[in-house]
């Protein structure tokens, strides 16, 4: 009896744990985050509010550009200064879409060193990307103040 009751029908503690899935699990996520890491870029855009919110100092009247999309793509452009009357321009929509052409050379042909903000108003039915392409253009002529007007 000494020597069954010895085992007593218990089970052995000593379990080996198969843990190469585990680690081949974690070298694959360790390579992947190293290789994707390298397309990684983080890029951004400044905005600012487009009307109110600055200090009193900062509301002096400033020449600008006014950009407003409409449902049909089409951009009107006004050129707003506190000592000339404003002036409007028309780029109208190619097939549905911007023309980019007549948009850059629009902004190509205003003087835009005096020209410090602008002003983009877009509608409910205008898409992100156009008007992050807008901004775009707008900050590689060198206007440096882009504001975003809510919908």
């Amino acid at each position: 009896m000494g020597l069954a009751s010895s085992s007593g029908g218990k089970k052995d503690l000593n379990v080996e744990l198969n843990l190469l899935p585990v680690f081949d699990i974690l070298s694959v996520c360790i390579c992947f985050l190293l290789m994707t890491v390298v397309w990684v870029e983080v890029r951004a855009l400044e905005t600012k509010q487009a009307i109110g919110g600055q200090s009193l100092s900062e509301t002096d009247p400033k020449p600008s550009i006014w950009l407003s999309i409409d449902e049909k793509n089409n951009i009107t452009v006004t050129f707003k200064s506190p000592k000339a009357q404003e002036t409007s321009s028309l780029v109208s929509a190619k097939n549905g879409q911007i023309d980019w052409s007549k948009a850059q050379n629009l902004l190509l042909t205003t003087p835009s060193k005096k020209i410090e903000s602008a002003h983009i108003l877009p509608t409910k039915t205008t898409k992100y990307d156009q008007v992050i392409r807008l901004m775009d253009l707008l900050k590689q002529n060198g206007i440096k103040d882009v504001g975003l007007s809510p919908i």
